[in-house]
């Protein structure tokens, strides 16, 4: 669009998505002095970030320092050489330095506004074993909260990881839960998770963990500090004058409404997970339609359309957070993680196994593209079965007697979402 527009609303920074970039950049720019506006296209608000583990990676963060983890500026870059490499412009010297200093002010904003987080001891880089790795672990992840405190936006979250498995369990104690007889610390980690459950149930509270506790905090301060969010308003255009982008046109209750951007507009909308036509575009030789992406429904990619058609330069769309995962009806169950364990292989349709299966999630789905491998089997023997429970969802205290390991839900078998035979 490039005649001059008629603006229905006039803020200085027109924000869409309203994950985890999208408010902390309005937390930033209220700070500042500036008047932000975030438009959601979907009904909920929190995007990919309240859907996720909400775990912050970052070396050498306030956190860890305030425990007396050790740490460096220069350890961290040498983990990005060893690990990323030279990947060009996307990963440039400056953005590193970037990603590592504006990461330490991003936390410690948050902390100075009133958001809780908490160091997630013990979860390790990824390649704790290269140049610059820690087996101590760098992230972070949003504390314990209460939903409730959102007030009529309560309902209004995107659902997270935990809501689905029905339970009070961050992010750091998942590892513990599928191993909670195989260890006496998992099983320490295990029982104060349940008492956390039931208790805040018959306590009337609503814990809020993950990312979604992080999305949480975010937006009740938000909401305190009377920033405007709107849902169920997709932007529909970038206003451009002269050259420069100046607003959006998004749709609101059904009307089409222009919106200046006195200081910029930030798209923060997420990917392009489930837009089939960009996926077939720009896998390169990783092809996918998203038929199969757990991704955020509304990760469609116009926004970064919209922006690609402007002259934004993009890099790596071929790239992602590649996560093998079981089919949705028995995700949050054990064979979501049990690639890691002892007595599991991955084949793919050829019946070859492919791959070291305890590797990242990520090495784990680029090996699936090179290898045929998607879909790829999951193969497990009895041996397991007896080790580890296959409960997928805990509904309440009786739950806990199915948790024991030893059967596979019989609903599983009969859907045949897992295939059981005698011999391999």
């Amino acid at each position: 669009m490039t005649s001059t527009p008629v603006w229905d609303e006039s803020v200085d920074l027109v924000i869409v998505g309203s994950g985890g970039g999208g408010l902390v950049a309005a937390l930033t720019a209220a700070d500042a002095g500036l008047k932000p506006l975030i438009v959601e296209k979907q009904a909920v608000f929190g995007g990919s970030t309240a859907m996720s583990g909400g775990v912050i990676w970052l070396p050498n963060n306030p956190l860890m320092r305030a425990e007396g983890v050790p740490d460096s500026h220069e350890e961290a870059l040498a983990y990005f050489e060893s690990v990323v490499g030279d990947a060009g412009q996307a990963s440039s010297a400056e953005r590193r330095e970037a990603f590592l200093s504006g990461g330490s002010e991003m936390v410690s904003f948050l902390e100075r506004q009133g958001v809780k987080l908490v160091r997630c001891a013990g979860y390790s880089d990824y390649y704790d074993t290269r140049p610059g790795g820690k087996a101590a672990g760098r992230s972070l992840e949003g504390g314990i909260w209460d939903g409730h405190q959102l007030g009529d936006w309560h309902d209004k979250i995107m659902s997270g990881q935990a809501q689905h498995i029905g339970l009070v369990v961050q992010t750091n104690e998942l590892r513990h839960l599928a191993v909670f007889l195989r260890s006496t610390k998992s099983f320490r980690v295990a029982v104060k998770v349940a008492l956390r459950t039931f208790s805040s149930r018959l306590r009337g509270k609503d814990l809020f963990v993950s990312g979604m506790s992080l999305v949480g905090q975010m937006t009740k301060l938000i909401l305190d500090r009377k920033i405007p969010l709107w849902l169920n308003s997709p932007c529909q255009d970038l206003v451009v004058e002269n050259g420069k982008v100046t607003g959006i046109r998004a749709l609101r209750d059904g009307k089409m409404v222009s919106i200046q951007a006195r200081a910029g507009v930030m798209i923060a909308a997420g990917g392009f997970e489930h837009n089939a036509e960009m996926r077939r575009k720009y896998s390169g030789n990783q092809p996918n339609e998203g038929k199969l992406s757990w991704a955020n429904p509304g990760n469609t990619g116009e926004m970064l359309a919209a922006a690609i058609d402007l002259g934004a330069s993009t890099d790596l769309l071929d790239e992602a957070w590649w996560f093998p995962a079981p089919r949705q009806e028995i995700a949050g169950s054990v064979l979501t993680v049990a690639r890691q364990y002892p007595r599991t292989i991955i084949v793919n349709g050829a019946g070859r196994r492919f791959v070291n299966e305890s590797n990242s999630y990520v090495e784990i789905g680029k090996a699936m593209y090179a290898n045929d491998g998607v879909p790829s089997w999951l193969i497990f023997d009895d041996g397991f079965r007896r080790r580890y429970p296959m409960i997928s969802h805990f509904h309440g205290p009786k739950d806990i007697l199915k948790t024991w390991p030893g059967q596979i839900p019989k609903a599983w078998l009969d859907e045949g979402w897992i295939h059981k035979a005698e011999t391999i």
